[in-house]
């Protein structure tokens, strides 16, 4: 990376006080009104450009009901909480078995629009992924500048697979916003240090759990960081100055994760999926490839049937209490395996990062609609060929284009990969890779703006490094293709 000028500084600072008045930046920052105008009206033709590709996408699923299992679940728990005030499957029996803050959020649509009013749910979403592409913008313009900021938010507003998400009835749109929301506030902290900035980022990342359980123990790691970077200089003060990000993180999930421990009569945080997901993903009949598919097993190799005759059976136990004695059950099963767990978490990894397919199956199985084999061809090329670059400029961004802050770059770091890990020994899908694909975004504009600098340095060990990764995923793609050349 060159050395920012005079004028790019200045402009950073624009970013850093959005709350003076146009004219007090401008004057304050000795840069023409005019430059913060034209920037404002970038991201708006951006916008603009995202608005009108997801209302013909709306249109386009006016009528289309929920075929994915998971949409159905969120709907079914949205409808309970609107017609009896219980978070459950079935009247009287509570469950635990899916955050509570998506369909909360689902429930509060039908209770304005009617239920099951699953345009309604699609339209709010489309703001919120709206929403979405202008915070990627700032963190983009805070850990860069205008033009890095400028491509990544064209990227994330047009891509494929996140406009396809925002019209399922699923978690992807809202945990994306909130994530980024949250890392937001952290690269905030990162410049000026507050408290209150970090407690306010230990609320997202609250509310990011509550929508998506995965990141209910990063805030160990995210403090971690936060400790190695600290401005302090004596230990206890590094971990004061986490404190307050661990403080508004327990404040929020412990309403839910109480009710949840009296439910299931053992300590349950966010849901009583974790042991569950990770036995999937790590017994005896888990698929050698496609490990997710071990929850399509059915009768004497299903998970639940192995587990059940490992304790002579589960009658009277609770969600939670079963969903720890699968936790016990895989972290045994990868104790006695290690070749094994070592060679499917492998495979999982490549697995996680593998191209984005769901969109095109379920067009070529008409879940959505009639498309014709050509329409489902084209489909397969957009979206799998935007994820290509994306990745791949993502990949060369992150080791020749980092940003000028090296705490926020560990961050993000450490966030990808403790998402990553978790997946690797657990249940490994593309689908889950999604919200992260903001932060691959940014390293993926900062590598497009700084590619004249990155060819440059072709002969050195990071640009090796970033090819061989790049080399890698393209193989195991090529390898994923070959395999499932029948199902396109």
């Amino acid at each position: 990376m060159g050395t920012l000028g005079d004028s790019e500084r200045n402009s950073n600072l624009v970013a850093q006080d959005i709350s003076l008045p146009t004219s007090t930046i401008a004057s304050q920052c000795a840069i023409p009104a005019e430059s913060v105008r034209v920037e404002i009206m970038r991201l708006g033709v951006v916008l603009l450009a995202g608005l009108i590709v997801r209302l013909v996408l709306l249109w386009r699923f006016a009528g289309v009901g929920l075929a994915i299992h998971d949409e159905r679940d969120y709907d079914q728990l949205a409808v309970s909480i609107v017609e009896r005030g219980e978070f459950g499957f079935s009247p009287g029996e509570l469950t635990s078995i899916r955050p509570p803050l998506y369909p909360a959020l689902v429930a509060g649509i039908y209770c304005v629009c009617g239920l099951q009013n699953y345009q309604a749910v699609r339209a709010m979403q489309i703001v919120l992924s709206l929403a979405t592409t202008a915070l990627v913008y700032l963190l983009a313009r805070r850990m860069y500048d205008e033009r890095v900021a400028s491509v990544a938010a064209t990227i994330h507003c047009l891509y494929p697979s996140l406009l396809g998400a925002a019209d399922m009835v699923l978690t992807e749109t809202v945990f994306t916003l909130l994530l980024c929301g949250f890392l937001v506030l952290i690269e905030r902290y990162f410049a000026s240090p507050s408290r209150l900035t970090l407690a306010t980022a230990g609320v997202m990342l609250g509310l990011a759990a509550l929508t998506r359980s995965v990141v209910w123990l990063f805030p160990l790691f995210a403090v971690l960081t936060i400790i190695t970077f600290s401005r302090n200089r004596t230990l206890l003060g590094r971990i004061g100055s986490a404190a307050p990000l661990m403080l508004g993180f327990v404040l929020t999930l412990a309403p839910w994760t109480v009710r949840n421990t009296l439910l299931q009569q053992t300590f349950t945080t966010v849901d009583v999926m974790g042991g569950r997901n990770m036995m999937m993903g790590n017994y005896e009949f888990t698929p050698a490839y496609r490990p997710w598919a071990a929850i399509e097993i059915e009768g004497d190799e299903a998970w639940h049937a192995v587990l059940s005759r490992a304790h002579g059976g589960l009658a009277g136990k609770t969600q939670g209490q079963i969903d720890k004695l699968a936790m016990k059950y895989a972290l045994g099963y990868m104790l006695d395996h290690p070749s094994q767990t070592v060679r499917r978490s492998t495979a999982k990894l490549l697995h996680f990062w593998q191209l984005e397919r769901e969109l095109v199956a379920g067009a070529k199985q008409g879940i959505w609609g009639p498309f014709s084999t050509p329409a489902v061809v084209a489909l397969a090329a957009v979206i799998m060929g935007a994820y290509a670059v994306t990745i791949l400029l993502g990949v060369f961004g992150v080791v020749l284009a980092p940003p000028k802050s090296l705490a926020m770059h560990a961050f993000l770091l450490v966030l990808v990969g403790f998402v990553t890990a978790l997946h690797c020994v657990a249940f490994a899908h593309s689908r889950y890779h999604l919200p992260l694909m903001p932060i691959v975004m940014i390293y993926a504009a900062a590598a497009w703006v700084q590619r004249r600098e990155i060819t440059g340095k072709w002969r050195s060990w990071p640009f090796a490094a970033a090819a061989t990764v790049s080399l890698v995923l393209v193989a195991s793609w090529v390898a994923d293709i070959a395999f499932e050349a029948g199902r396109f």
